[in-house]
């Protein structure tokens, strides 16, 4: 999806200078950059008027600076687990659900 229909979105839910939402999750840090910018050029204050979650822990992307709050994703332990899985003699005894634990980064786009 181009990043314009993001931006449509966020102007549709505006009135009045108020953010229908008081926080966005995005599927991923970089989106996360994307959106702040976009909500501050919109006069909103992020984490103050809309708080904004990351969701890859990324930290990196180009030459942005790392900007957001983020849930972060143990991706040593997910190539590892995949790897596992691929190896196993017996596809038989792959679990169906695999559940890896996740952390918590701030970044400064939501209140303590």
């Amino acid at each position: 999806m181009p990043y314009s229909a993001f931006e449509e979105f966020l102007q549709a839910h505006m009135s009045e200078g108020r953010f229908a939402f008081d926080g966005i999750f995005c599927i991923t840090d970089s989106l996360a950059h994307q959106i702040t910018n976009s909500l501050r050029k919109m006069g909103l204050r992020v984490p103050e008027d809309v708080q904004l979650i990351g969701f890859d822990g990324c930290r990196h992307f180009g030459d942005m600076e790392y900007c957001c709050s983020t849930i972060v994703q143990p991706l040593a332990d997910i190539a590892e687990t995949c790897v596992d899985l691929v190896l196993r003699e017996q596809s038989s005894k792959i679990p169906s659900l695999i559940c890896l634990p996740v952390s918590y980064a701030y970044g400064g786009t939501t209140r303590s």
